[in-house]
């Protein structure tokens, strides 16, 4: 009789375990972006993607280096940026195109970063043509860990 009753057990426990672990899936963002070791880019190429992003509400992992371009990511809303502790960010100025598209670059990345990245910037001596490298820890002060509840 037990022999019997066996299968129907594991049926139920499997339909379970099945159960929450597509509650689980459900509940994970369908779409989650992962960042890290971006070192260049087209700001016009990051500034559209961020858009689509920004419009998708869909949320974004920064877990390592997001140099030059990449750092538009943190133009996105808090709500959809989380840090790891490996992410950094390294600003300088645009170069490439020429001195009146490099300004005008500068000028977008500028306006479009939230004030705490404009401050933090203005304190290590503005964009120049060095980079300069926000680590983790200064980011976190402002954005919340990867993984970690509220």
């Amino acid at each position: 009789m037990k022999i019997d009753l066996l299968p129907a057990k594991l049926g139920w426990a499997l339909k379970t375990t099945a159960i929450g672990f597509a509650a689980i899936l459900a509940a994970l963002p369908a779409k989650a972006e992962t960042v890290g070791d971006n070192h260049d880019g087209q700001i016009v190429s990051f500034a559209l993607h961020i858009a689509q992003l920004r419009a998708a509400d869909e949320p974004v992992s920064l877990e390592g280096a997001c140099d030059s371009a990449c750092t538009l990511y943190l133009s996105l809303p808090v709500e959809q940026l989380c840090v790891t502790p490996q992410a950094s960010f390294g600003f300088h100025l645009p170069y490439g195109v020429g001195a009146r598209q490099n300004a005008v670059a500068a000028n977008y990345l500028i306006s479009q970063y939230p004030d705490w990245v404009r401050q933090w910037i203005d304190e290590h001596g503005g964009l120049t043509h060095t980079i300069v490298r926000m680590e983790a820890d200064e980011a976190a002060k402002h954005l919340p860990l990867c993984g970690v509840l509220a």
